[in-house]
């Protein structure tokens, strides 16, 4: 099964890119329809990333529970953040999501690969559609646009 890759520049430098697509999750992530809670009909009241390996992606809903998303696999502060992404799965379903800053002369170029949907079997194709599609809007439109990144079309 064929792995998803997206990229953008932004206009800051790789510290400053990853600490908003990071710590700043909560500020430009659209959880409207983006989060397990929209899924359900409501809205999360937080996102949080805890910055380590072996820490969670989570939100919080406004009850105060929460929905884990992803462990992180790789944390490279600056540089490098890793995934075994499971929104709204049991986390032995997880798939693979690499996140890389990577300096360049207009500031930072970030790439973004998601793999491993072969483990979801019949569901994979689909699941790999509506990333492909998803992460247009959440890294092309979302993060970008709060990295300062005027969309042109």
């Amino acid at each position: 099964m064929e792995h998803i890759t997206k990229t953008v520049d932004v206009p800051l430098t790789p510290a400053a890119a990853f600490r908003i697509f990071t710590r700043d999750i909560a500020a430009w992530w659209p959880v409207d329809t983006h989060s397990i809670a929209a899924g359900r009909g409501g809205l999360p009241s937080d996102l949080t990333v805890e910055p380590h390996v072996g820490g969670q992606i989570y939100e919080t809903g406004e009850n105060g529970t929460r929905a884990t998303w992803a462990r992180i696999t790789r944390w490279e502060d600056g540089r490098a953040l890793g995934l075994d992404w499971h929104v709204g799965r049991d986390e032995a379903e997880a798939t693979r999501v690499l996140v890389l800053f990577t300096p360049v002369e207009t500031g930072t170029r970030v790439d973004l690969t998601h793999a491993g949907f072969g483990a979801m079997a019949e569901r994979a194709a689909a699941m790999r559609d509506n990333y492909d599609t998803g992460w247009d809007h959440v890294l092309g439109r979302c993060y970008a646009g709060r990295c300062g990144v005027v969309a042109t079309a």
